[in-house]
């Protein structure tokens, strides 16, 4: 049984560098010393041990590391309060399958398994640090070198954003023009996805990193400020189930599985357009579109979409047909069609943060 994504994103929280669980580790790979950590509660781990002594200790990183001296395991409360049991010799099922060939990761991984609780395993001779959680197995990276794989995904990431914002720019004038095909929907949903993956795995580094990666935070933090709102936008103009509101299509979507943001059938039938002619053109609501001209508030832009049902239709209304619409006065109405007329020539909002 694998840890969900929250247990193994709180267990790399613990190992962040900076926390006094890291700050043992380092220490015991500075030492060139080998050790296994079981993180339990006292009755979970007392079924596995032979033998060892009964602690009870308030865990600091200089007493684990001290401790991990020993040949056996060490036994921490799973919220690191307090050291257990150490020099702890743990009996596993020997049943339970184990890839490992080493005894310490061999142990680690089936005390995993039967407890199901993280076990730290240090490599003696590679100096490297495993975790296993039940099913999962996780060796920590190098800080360093994580570092520059997130500089290398915050590189990605800009990229997909620059792309995105320029299918947006290309769609919003196929938008005016009624010329949508379900493909164009389907890849700029793609396109969102993946983004919106990449920025998951970044935030899974920089979880590792801890504070070394603040300064990477707030780049991501800059690149993904927002698209989230444009995409909940973009699924209000085009989804046709009216029992599931954006956030719940949005919520749909994200937890799709990496195989699947890439079937664009798969992404059109979460919005109800899979049943469609691939060359129909579609209607946009225009929410989309409308949110970006300024000084225009979401009340107006609901009653503009009831008026007109789509983007395009909205386009062809006369100043005259705009200021019948309450809230929408002269100028108003002259700031609605110039900033639909900068769309259809391919201008782009100043939308901030994106």
């Amino acid at each position: 049984m694998q840890p969900t994504r929250e247990e193994q994103r709180e267990l790399l929280r613990k190992l962040a560098p900076g926390t006094p669980l890291r700050q043992a580790l380092d220490r015991i790979v500075q030492f060139g010393r080998g050790a296994l950590i079981v993180l339990a509660p006292r009755e979970e781990a007392e079924r596995l041990i032979a033998a060892g002594f009964e602690l009870n200790a308030p865990f600091t990183p200089e007493a684990l590391a001290e401790l991990a001296k020993m040949d056996r395991a060490v036994v921490l409360d799973p919220e690191l309060r307090t050291i257990l049991y150490a020099n702890a010799h743990l009996v596993p099922d020997p049943k339970i399958p184990s890839r490992e060939t080493g005894t310490r990761h061999r142990v680690a991984e089936q005390v995993a398994k039967e407890l199901f609780c993280p076990v730290i395993a240090v490599s003696e001779e590679r100096r490297r640090v495993t975790l296993y959680f039940g099913d999962w197995r996780y060796e920590l990276p190098d800080p360093q070198a994580l570092l520059e794989r997130v500089g290398q995904a915050l590189s990605i990431l800009e990229r997909y954003r620059r792309d995105l914002r320029e299918m947006l720019r290309d769609l919003g004038r196929l938008e005016l023009e009624r010329r949508v095909l379900p493909i164009h929907v389907a890849s700029v949903l793609h396109r969102f996805l993946s983004l919106f993956r990449l920025e998951e795995e970044i935030n899974r580094m920089l979880l590792e990193l801890g504070e070394l990666g603040d300064l990477s935070a707030r780049h991501l933090s800059a690149l993904i400020h927002g698209i989230r709102e444009e995409f909940l936008l973009f699924l209000r103009d085009y989804a046709r189930d009216p029992h599931r509101s954006p956030e719940e299509l949005g919520e749909a979507l994200l937890s799709l599985e990496d195989k699947e943001i890439g079937n664009f059938e798969k992404l059109l039938s979460i919005l109800g357009l899979d049943e469609l002619d691939p060359d129909q053109p579609l209607a946009a609501r225009g929410y989309r579109i409308l949110s970006k001209i300024p000084r225009l508030p979401p009340t107006v832009v609901e009653r503009l979409v009831e008026e007109g049902g789509s983007i395009d239709q909205i386009a062809r209304l006369s100043r005259r047909q705009l200021t019948r619409i309450k809230g929408i006065a002269e100028t108003r109405a002259r700031a609605i069609q110039y900033g639909l007329a900068r769309v259809r020539e391919g201008y782009t909002f100043s939308l901030e943060g994106f």
